[in-house]
């Protein structure tokens, strides 16, 4: 198999000097056909010239890009030579055997009509205050996909390979996407399933993305809004990608709030309230034993500020539905593929239950309480 690598950059030539020396000792080691190396840049001055110099040092064609990363990689496939584009993020490096383990998925999922594979991202570098937040958070989950699925509706646009010929079929990215920030490689590698095409698994072919570029509240606050913006304009655009599910326990614990305080005000019966308010704290509580039960003990601290990060994902999420007019950020969620939608509506059904039930015996503490007070 030939492949074409592109990667699209700007102004982080330390770390595409990394990942091109990682590429050309991997490049040297496979056996298995042709390869090609394409640096899609915008930097300007010495940014550009130190990767124009790491180009030529690492065997990779250096062109001159656009600021949309988008235009970049398509840029990326027009210049390319091979049957094969493998799209990977400058903020990496590459595993040794990464193109061989692409080989052996590839070949391995040849009874499907397969149009691309997904490889696995492995964070590393130095743990921030922040990075410890971020990583209790989903932000990260979709560069591990490949580990937890054998098969993908969608893919993120890193350490991912396609066939050209089923890029050039689907009109590779859309360069006109309406959210400037982000989203178009959800888009386009839908396009792909959509298409009648699979996308398959290379658990082994793994790439380390560096904390560098993620370790700041400014980092993680931007990609929470992007990402939570994107997820409502991806699933208009294709609305098969959502399904309808029981509202999250934050939206319902919220909503009875605000029923609670009118009944509160009509009766001056406060119980509810306050019950409602307890509630918010155990549903925080209990998330908090449940994550450290299933993935170990975490700082509560971190685990609290990491809720709050997952609310402000939630929060443009919403905002934009809203912007929008309509309603569906509440109740509708985004897919990420069949095996998400065979087990999500039995947790939701389980998640619903327990909530009643911790509502229902919280509500009767108080009672109890407010019992034994008046009687005192």
């Amino acid at each position: 198999m030939d492949f074409s690598i592109v990667i699209p950059t700007w102004n982080r030539s330390h770390l595409v000097d990394a990942l091109l020396k990682s590429l050309f000792e991997e490049r040297n080691r496979y056996d298995d056909g042709r390869t090609e190396v394409i640096v899609v840049d915008s930097s300007t001055g010495e940014e550009k010239e130190s990767i124009v110099s790491s180009c030529k040092q690492y065997d990779a064609r250096y062109i001159d890009g656009d600021d949309s990363v988008r235009k970049k990689r398509n840029k990326g496939i027009r210049e390319s030579q091979y049957d094969y584009i493998l799209f990977i993020d400058s903020d990496v490096v590459v595993e040794k055997g990464l193109l061989n383990e692409y080989v052996d998925a590839y070949k391995k999922n040849n009874f499907v009509r397969l149009g691309g594979v997904l490889g696995y991202t492995e964070f590393v570098g130095k743990k921030t205050f922040w990075w410890k937040i971020l990583e209790l958070t989903s932000l990260v989950n979709s560069f591990s996909f490949a580990r937890d699925y054998p098969f993908h509706s969608w893919t993120i646009g890193n350490n991912v390979f396609f066939k050209k010929s089923v890029l050039e079929e689907i009109g590779m990215f859309e360069e006109n996407f309406p959210f400037k920030l982000g989203g178009d490689d959800l888009d386009m590698t839908y396009r792909v399933t959509k298409a009648g095409y699979m996308i398959g698994s290379a658990p082994n072919a793994v790439t380390y993305h560096s904390r560098e570029t993620w370790n700041n509240f400014k980092a993680i606050h931007n990609r929470a809004m992007r990402w939570g913006t994107m997820e409502r304009l991806i699933c208009n655009r294709h609305k098969e990608l959502y399904k309808r599910v029981i509202p999250k326990n934050y939206i319902l614990i919220l909503l009875a709030f605000v029923v609670s305080l009118i009944v509160g005000v009509v009766s001056k019966n406060w119980v509810p309230s306050i019950s409602v308010g307890l509630l918010a704290v155990w549903d925080m509580v209990w998330s908090y034993i449940k994550r450290v039960k299933t993935k170990g003990f975490c700082n509560p601290i971190h685990f609290l500020c990491a809720m709050g990060i997952q609310g402000m994902y939630e929060y443009y999420r919403i905002k934009q539905s809203l912007k929008e007019k309509s309603l569906g950020a509440f109740y509708c969620g985004q897919v990420f593929n069949r095996f998400q939608i065979k087990y999500g509506m039995k947790d939701d059904s389980k998640r619903i239950w327990d909530l009643l039930l911790s509502y229902t015996v919280i509500f009767m503490i108080v009672n109890i309480i407010c019992f034994v007070i008046e009687r005192v």
